[in-house]
Formats: structure tokens, sequence, C-alpha cells
């Protein structure tokens, strides 16, 4: 399994950035986990629009679902034009209403609700959620693929359960989004290296990255408790 940064930014993106996307592969399958700000275009960079068969949400934020509303008309114009003829598979929590609403558009997706019960196995990765604190329904996503496992946070504050959740993942990419001291709906780098270091994982990557804030700044903080730790970039591949 490899997971491929296609957009780390948030809530919004800088210069030539992207917010929330990544590809997650495995042989000859595919998974877009998060379709923020810009992320379609780097899509095609590695797949046709026509390959796409998952998409997962981890909550429906804008800097997190903004390209779904216009994934959508392309999946309209390529269904009217029979480059495709079946639906998008859609992952995702039911809330805020009005969003999910936005995407009952022509039948482009077919929609799938999610919640901490939901166990999905999308041609052998296994995949299940759990419920995080945010200010709309959030869920970390745990992929899993024989002994190999990703976890990702989603956006969150510092809670337990992400701690077992994330227990002895291999990838771990976590919202890190604020520094010590700033107050709001996220982790900070230092929390999200606690968490990694108390769940025992593998490697950490910081995502859900501010541009208004050095890359250097995150790593700083970060590293002091975890050594594993990384940042992520644009493009770059984990392969897990």
């Amino acid at each position: 399994m490899k997971v491929t940064v296609l957009g780390y930014h948030g809530p919004f993106p800088g210069p030539y950035g992207a917010t929330s996307g990544y590809l997650v592969e495995e042989e000859n399958t595919h998974i877009l986990l998060d379709c923020g700000s810009g992320v379609i275009s780097r899509y095609q960079r590695y797949y046709d629009l026509n390959k796409l068969k998952y998409i997962v949400l981890s909550h429906l934020h804008s800097d997190h679902v903004a390209d779904m509303m216009v994934l959508r008309y392309a999946l309209d114009i390529m269904k009217s034009r029979g480059m495709i003829t079946e639906p998008v598979k859609v992952y995702c929590p039911q809330t805020p209403e009005n969003v999910f609403e936005d995407f009952k558009f022509k039948d482009v997706f077919n929609l799938h609700i999610v919640n901490e019960e939901t166990i999905l196995n999308l041609e052998g990765i296994d995949i299940s959620f759990k419920k995080m604190t945010h200010p709309v329904e959030t869920y970390a996503v745990k992929m899993k693929k024989g002994e190999k496992t990703f976890v990702y946070s989603g956006d969150t504050t510092y809670n337990e359960d992400l701690i077992s959740f994330a227990n002895k993942a291999d990838l771990f990419l976590c919202d890190g989004n604020f520094l010590t001291g700033m107050q709001g709906p996220h982790l900070t780098a230092t929390q999200a290296a606690e968490i990694a270091k108390k769940a025992e994982c593998q490697r950490l990557v910081l995502t859900h990255l501010s541009p208004l804030i050095s890359i250097k700044d995150y790593y700083d903080e970060a590293i002091k408790v975890f050594e594993n730790t990384e940042i992520a970039k644009d493009f770059e591949v984990y392969v897990i």
C-alpha cells in the first residue's frame, strides 16, 4: 500500500498548493481520501477521471470536499458522452446536510453514509472509522491490507480515542494545523507527535498545515516529541 499527497494545506491553500487530498493505492485499486481544493487537478496527474471508483471523505468541511463540487460537473459531462457508465462510490458522513445534499447531483455519486460502526472492504482494503472532536461530524480513517496499517486523523482536537485507533500504525497521517499556544478545532504539532508516541506508530506525517506557518516551526515542535516525524509534501509518496 502507498499513499501520495495530493494536497496538505488547510484550511486554505497557499501559492501552488492544494487542501486535503490523498491517493491511496494497493495493486490495481486506488482510493481518493478527501477531495479538497485543487485535488482533482492533481489526481489527473496519476489517473484519468474515468478510473476514479472510490472516494472516502473524513468530513464535509470545504477544505476537504471543495473539489467534489467541480468533480460532479466533470462526471456528468463524461456520463453524457459515454465515457463512464457507473457513478463514483462516495463514503462520507451525512452532515452537514446542506453539503451532503449538494452531492446528489444527477446521480454521478453513489453515496454511502459512514459512522463509527461502518466497516468497508474495498477490493481487499479494510476500512474503519472513529469519530473525532471537530465542529462538524468527522471521522479518523483506518485502512489495512494484510499486516500493514495506515491511519488518517482527519481534523480533530486532542482525544484519547485517536491514540487507541492509531495504535501501532505503520503510517500515521495526522492533523497538526496549530503550534503550541494556538487555540481552535485542530491539533498542534506537539499534540500530533504525542499521539504518535503514545500509539507507538512507526511513522508520523504532519498534514493540514497552514500556509501562514513555516514548515520548520512545525517540524521543530514535533521532532522534540516523536523522532520519526515527517512533514507532508506535495506529491510525496509514502510506501507502507
